[in-house]
């Protein structure tokens, strides 16, 4: 039986028994493999089936590798290729790729190698084909709604998820990393809910003292403290019939978590220095980026407060387990800003897309649309390139250093030196913009979080380049 969704992939080679090993190699990962001897019947079959990915010797007769990849070229632009070479001839195979193959496979060669490297080349294709239609199609509406994009089945789960509670009034808990859009999910669940023309209040516990965060929520009564100089109502009583969104209830104290807990179970209040409990319909969606179990068992999480607000948890993955949705997110961005800035910057190039889909985002959703952002203010053709996106090209320099093939020992050392060099620049660089990103590129504050003084981290980011994009 044969997998449909299965890559085509055609070996050339002259040597049968290199064909028929390939075929058997590849078979195991479920690609369906044709192979032939011949280059006149290899053009054959390219003419009458698409093949994902040609797998092709350099040298052969009558028609050679070389023959084979400008037909491709020309006739089947879509198809990757991929040259088998002797070692003796690895130069014409780095001369292949100038004419359009996008590796080689020095022989002889291991299964693994054989894999890995039509693993990648196949992962190239499906950027370069997903950022293809990316680019030609209109901007695709949202999942639900407040813009949550993507269709990898990581976020469907989310979606399918909010579909069932949103009309409820159960009360969520949204876990995830900071930047994965907690708020936007909450904001959803408000929007497909029955009360989606009600107020929405979102508050960040993080921000506020527990003495202000209790104000800020039950409101308090003329005189109840030195500066309450009158009646204040709290977000509670203003959101009646709404929503609110409690995020980083992490770092709320003991204190407050019991007063929450009373809360969801009475819905009812006592403002500061009030005698007189106020009740209120009001849906709590609750956050947070940290493990609150394991602060439970650590015992700086009220466990009757955690088994109260753990009834529906939805966990929101990084970008790094949903890649697939890298790219339609950063073309929503770039619409967005395109918008925003009156630019009409067509999309990726491919390598730029490459990039993007291999970085490892540890800000998530937030440092993607931050460095969208950036790169349409420095992009000043109809593409976005790596030049674009100069945070993440050191990722690439290191890459093309480990993929040279030095000739002489002293080039070795270079080589291996600047390896060196940029992975730890590299490292720094991330290191910085995780801690900015983590504190809203409040410097401050980030410098305190990584035990660094201000004023060295200020030199970090000005040797590595790196400005706040609010600026």
């Amino acid at each position: 039986m044969t997998n449909e969704n299965a890559a085509q992939i055609l070996v050339i080679d002259d040597e049968p028994h290199i064909c028929r090993n390939c075929q058997r190699i590849l078979a195991k990962n479920n690609y369906q493999v044709d192979y032939t001897t011949d280059g006149r019947t290899a053009l054959e079959m390219l003419s009458n089936q698409p093949y994902d990915l040609v797998l092709t010797d350099i040298k052969m007769s009558p028609v050679s590798g070389v023959e084979i990849l400008k037909w491709i070229r020309e006739n089947a632009p879509d198809t990757v290729v991929i040259i088998i070479t002797g070692y003796a001839s690895i130069p014409s195979a780095v001369d292949t790729m100038k004419l359009g193959a996008i590796n080689y496979l020095p022989k002889p060669f291991t299964p693994d190698e054989l894999r890995n490297v039509v693993a990648e080349a196949l992962q190239e294709q499906a950027v370069h084909q997903q950022n293809k239609e990316l680019m030609q199609s209109p901007q695709s509406p949202p999942v639900l709604s407040h813009q949550l994009i993507g269709s990898s089945p990581e976020i469907k789960k989310v979606v399918d998820m909010i579909r069932k509670v949103a009309d409820t009034d159960a009360t969520v808990l949204l876990s995830g990393e900071s930047g994965t859009g907690k708020e936007l999910v909450a904001r959803a669940i408000h929007a497909n809910s029955y009360r989606h023309d009600k107020v929405f209040f979102g508050v960040d516990c993080g921000t506020l003292s527990g003495n202000l965060l209790e104000s800020e929520l039950f409101g308090y009564r003329k005189g109840a403290f030195t500066d309450a100089k009158k009646d204040k109502s709290g977000i509670f009583q203003l959101a009646d019939t709404g929503t609110v969104f409690l995020d980083e209830i992490s770092n709320t104290t003991p204190d407050i978590q019991g007063k929450l807990l009373r809360f969801l179970d009475t819905r009812e209040f006592l403002p500061i220095g009030d005698t007189t409990h106020h009740q209120v319909d009001v849906r709590l969606i609750f956050a947070t980026n940290k493990d609150l179990k394991q602060m439970m068992d650590a015992g700086s999480f009220r466990e009757d407060f955690y088994y109260r607000i753990y009834v529906y948890p939805i966990y929101l993955p990084p970008l790094r387990e949903r890649k697939s949705d890298i790219l339609p997110i950063a073309y929503h961005f770039l619409k967005q800003l395109n918008r925003d800035r009156g630019k009409a910057i067509a999309g990726f190039d491919d390598e730029a897309a490459n990039r993007l889909l291999n970085y490892h985002w540890p800000g998530n959703v937030r440092q993607l649309r931050n460095t969208i952002e950036r790169a349409v203010i420095l992009c000043e053709s109809d593409y976005i390139t790596i030049q674009d996106l100069p945070h993440l090209s050191d990722i690439g320099d290191i890459e093309r250093l480990i993929a040279y093939v030095p000739e002489t020992n002293e080039e070795l050392v270079r080589i291996k030196k600047e390896v060196r060099q940029k992975a730890v620049a590299r490292v720094e660089r991330n290191f910085i913009w995780n801690a900015l990103e983590k504190n809203n590129w409040n410097i401050t504050q980030a410098a305190r979080q990584t035990g660094l003084q201000r004023p060295n981290l200020q030199n970090m980011m000005k040797k590595h380049g790196i400005k706040s994009p609010k600026k």
